[in-house]
């Protein structure tokens, strides 16, 4: 009996064996007979992705309005984002900021965002994200460019809230 077992797990495994060659080897007899066409040449107009977005600030320390300001000046210069306060659905950031010591304003802020969907003034914003950090006045650009780059992921993993 344990005979006719082991031969039988045998002849499973030879058979499973043979299948999985069998399925490597198809593609590439399809593959040979047809001749692929090459693509055409003819580019298209990638539809624009503009997101609107505001700029809030509360704070008035040095570093982070400066920070803000970098913020403004990058989206309102980028052709991927759309600073309005328009009343439209948009994301607005949210900054808070505060000297990292108060005894030395001057050093820095520490920063805390927050990223919300609006639809309109009167409607209820939704949380999308956030980020807390210390930024100076020679960090303030790459800080304002890091936030714009996390801006555009936000807008593109919520972007069916837009309806585009």
């Amino acid at each position: 009996m344990s005979a006719i077992l082991r031969c039988t797990r045998t002849l499973l495994r030879l058979t499973a064996l043979l299948l999985f060659v069998v399925a490597l080897s198809v593609p590439a007899f399809a593959d040979d007979g047809q001749a692929k066409k090459p693509l055409k040449d003819t580019p298209q107009r990638v539809p624009a992705r503009a997101t609107a977005v505001s700029v809030e600030h509360e704070g008035a320390d040095t570093a982070g309005t400066r920070l803000t300001l970098q913020l403004k000046e990058l989206f309102n210069t980028a052709s991927l984002f759309n600073l309005t306060d328009a009343d439209t659905p948009k994301i607005n950031l949210l900054v808070s900021t505060q000297p990292e010591f108060s005894s030395r304003p001057e050093i820095g802020s520490a920063y805390a965002i927050v990223w919300v969907y609006a639809e309109s003034k009167g409607n209820l914003q939704y949380y999308l994200g956030r980020q807390v950090g210390v930024v100076s006045d020679a960090t303030a650009a790459e800080v304002a460019q890091q936030i714009a780059e996390r801006t555009d992921g936000i807008a593109v993993k919520y972007g069916y809230l837009f309806g585009k």
